[in-house]
């Protein structure tokens, strides 16, 4: 059972407090008229249930009868009407950046987010109004903060549907979501009179309509509801109706011309207001994958209690430290939370990479410094068996969860004395060694076999020995049993069920080395990928592209025998200047593909066109099955000195078109990692948007053989000069 304890008591202009998820969605309004109930459009409404509508039990003020919360406001559902609350997007912005600025070490400012609230009543309304809840939640919230006990609620409940029956005669008015979208239906039954209906705006500094849209202007924005859609059904199919805003005096009702009073009608206006979050502690995305239904799954990291854990999770609370990783899953259409939990201990974790198995559990590898034994420890199923290698400091971990969220069907702890599943270091202060992008701390991948057996490409600072007590673990009979220098890679295989690592090994030279990712070519060899600082790592590099270090820092690829035994084959891809590799994947006939990013002048093969700048930063290359030679090589990017993006997702598809997705800019006015950002990155006519702020989400498609970009589009928020970015 789900237990938040939370307080808020209702205010019309309430404090920011705690952290708050930072993805955006767009929230609709729409008044529906129904002369009569329709089954057809019911089972939709139904169909989507993400918006949830806490019961007032006297936690809040007893005006308020439930309660929905947005990221930045609140949606409260009164007897005869509804109140709004929102922040000022850019003070919500800063407050976003301030506390995200707290956590990088700088010390704590002054501020103030403006909010404004309004009320949206029915006029004439009658005083008997009855209200229904339906499609209730199995989870409750618990209320038991402060130290007023008549302020204090227990069990909760929770709805995904409210109706206000009788607001006027054969009139009701329904709360509920559709598509994602929260939404309100005003439903007249036969014997209703639209004429009745009419909505009293209180506390807006304006409202008018334009353009047959009606606009709502607070102190903190303008919303904007479309101009009414109507309709009504019958055999022939929808047939529009005439049907305008009318406001006065704050009042607006609709002028409906020509309709049926027998039949169906349909007003449709949206509003755009603002998201709904998932959760009310700060949490950030890490990564995401998809299962075999084409469900999604994301990780991140959560920085106190109030994700929106599930009834029965595996992991229902935040077990302390700076944050703890959250997991949820979605359906295939992005609108039921099928679970959501916590995993973690009293220290901090971080998920960096996720993958789904053909039953639907969900393995993560990623890192923990929580204690290694004892209270607040990392869960395993088996502390004895499961700790693999001294273990301290951070610690690789690798999870299976079960299909519904509510188990571990494994879980290692695999490390050494010193820190494991770090790159260079876990700061965030700036490039240093192979660390050359904010996140790339936290940079590792895992895969599975068609047998489900688990790989992971990660790195390690601790030193070798085949002895489980000391330092980190080599298992089996690896290709390089002893470290090459102070850092290195790190390859793993484990038995499906995490039951028993099959080997572990380091890949390394002299210099720092790093495994960020890898793939399983159709013969079952692993490639790993990432970056070197060494001109000696192991395996044959003669006959390859690059046969030694190109000088700095280098990408390379390392082909590693199925087993564990061997290195095949090592080449290094990069130029005089810095050059990493993020991305490895193979197409249908075993061609490897690369993907990465460089300060250098990266090689183009002849007649090969190339995105935005023919000196454009992130690389694309498809090569050789051997490693001997470039099939295409090309760049995209603005032309700058520097990187735009961070690259974060690389995906080769059947028809061998290449999908990459990435972040440019930083959130901070000095940039500590030179990122150029994406001003300038090259778009399609269909983008999704096609102008930046410069620290925005990008994605690039780019179509077989390197021919022409399919695709290229920016996501994101239009920050202020100086604040926040997408990442």
């Amino acid at each position: 059972m789900k237990r938040h304890f939370l307080t808020q008591h209702f205010n019309p202009f309430p404090a920011i407090i705690g952290y708050f998820n930072r993805k955006i969605f767009t929230l609709k309004l729409i008044f529906i008229f129904l002369a009569l109930c329709i089954p057809a459009f019911a089972s939709i409404a139904q169909s989507h249930n993400n918006i949830e509508f806490i019961e007032n039990k006297g936690q809040w003020d007893s005006r308020v009868q439930y309660k929905g919360t947005v990221s930045n406001g609140a949606f409260f559902i009164r007897d005869g009407g509804f109140t709004i609350v929102q922040y000022h997007p850019v003070d919500f912005a800063n407050t976003m950046k301030l506390l995200h600025d707290k956590r990088s070490g700088i010390p704590d400012e002054k501020f103030m987010v403006r909010t404004h609230a309004f009320n949206v009543d029915f006029l004439g309304a009658a005083s008997n109004i009855s209200t229904r809840a339906d499609k209730p939640v199995s989870s409750v919230n618990n209320y038991f903060t402060g130290n007023d006990p008549s302020k204090w609620a227990g069990d909760c409940h929770i709805y995904q549907a409210i109706s206000l029956q009788n607001v006027y005669p054969n009139i009701d008015v329904r709360y509920y979501t559709d598509n994602g979208f929260l939404k309100y239906d005003i439903i007249v039954k036969p014997g209703g009179d639209v004429s009745k209906i009419a909505l009293k705006y209180s506390g807006v500094d304006q409202l008018q309509t334009k353009n047959r849209e009606l606009l709502i202007g607070t102190s903190v924005g303008e919303l904007k509801e479309s101009s009414p859609y109507t309709y009504q059904s019958g055999l022939a199919g929808k047939k529009e109706i005439s049907c305008k805003y009318v406001v006065k005096n704050n009042v607006v009702s609709f002028d409906v011309k020509n309709y049926d009073p027998t039949a169906t009608l349909i007003i449709d206006p949206v509003i755009v207001f603002c998201s709904f979050s998932g959760s009310s502690a700060d949490n950030w995305g890490y990564t995401a994958t998809y299962g075999p239904d084409g469900s999604m799954y994301g990780g991140g990291i959560v920085f106190n209690n109030g994700f929106p854990v599930s009834a029965g999770a595996f992991q229902t609370n935040f077990l302390g430290g700076i944050f703890d990783i959250g997991i949820i899953k979605l359906s295939a259409n992005g609108s039921n939370r099928v679970y959501a939990t916590y995993i973690g201990g009293s220290g901090v974790e971080q998920p960096h990479s996720l993958i789904v198995d053909n039953q639907g559990n969900l393995v993560l590898a990623g890192r923990t410094n929580s204690p290694v034994t004892g209270a607040g420890s990392y869960p395993l199923k088996n502390p004895a068996t499961d700790t693999i290698g001294a273990c301290g400091g951070y610690d690789i971990i690798v999870t299976k969860l079960n299909a519904t969220g509510t188990g571990i069907i494994g879980s290692k702890r695999i490390g050494g004395t010193a820190d494991d599943g770090v790159n260079i270091t876990d700061r965030r202060n700036g490039t240093n060694s192979l660390q050359q992008n904010y996140g790339d701390d936290g940079r590792s991948e895992v895969i599975l076999d068609v047998a489900g057996n688990v790989y992971v490409a990660s790195s390690t600072q601790s030193t070798g020995s085949v002895n489980p007590s000391n330092n980190f673990p080599v298992r089996g009979a690896p290709f390089q049993s002893s470290p090459g220098g102070a850092q290195d890679g790190v390859v793993i295989k484990l038995l499906p069920d995490l039951s028993a690592v099959i080997f572990s090994g380091f890949l390394g030279g002299s210099g720092n080395d790093a495994a960020y990712v890898l793939s399983l070519a159709p013969n079952g060899n692993i490639f790993v990928a990432g970056g070197t600082e060494s001109g000696n790592l192991p395996g044959n590099s003669a006959g390859t592209i690059g046969p030694s270090n190109h000088g700095g820092i280098d990408g390379y690829i390392c082909s590693i025998s199925n087993n564990g035994s061997a290195i095949n084959r090592t080449t290094y891809i990069g130029t005089s200047a810095t050059d990493q590799i993020f991305g490895i994947q193979f197409d249908l006939n075993g061609f490897p593909y690369v993907m990465g990013q460089t300060t250098g002048s990266w090689p183009v093969t002849p007649g090969t066109p190339t995105y935005g700048s023919s000196s454009g930063k992130q690389f694309i290359a498809k090569l050789q099955p051997d490693l001997s030679a470039f099939v295409y090589s090309t760049v995209f990017g603005s032309g700058s000195a520097t990187p735009n993006i961070s690259p974060t997702a690389f995906l080769v598809d059947r028809c061998e078109n290449v999908y990459i997705s990435g972040w440019g800019g930083f959130y901070l006015s000095q940039n500590l990692y030179n990122s150029s950002g994406t001003n300038g990155l090259p778009v399609t006519a269909d983008a999704f948007k096609s102008n930046t702020d410069g620290k925005d989400f990008y994605f690039f498609v780019l179509k077989k053989n390197a021919t022409t970009q399919l695709f290229g589009s920016f996501f994101g928020e239009n920050n202020r000069p100086g604040a926040g970015c997408d990442h």
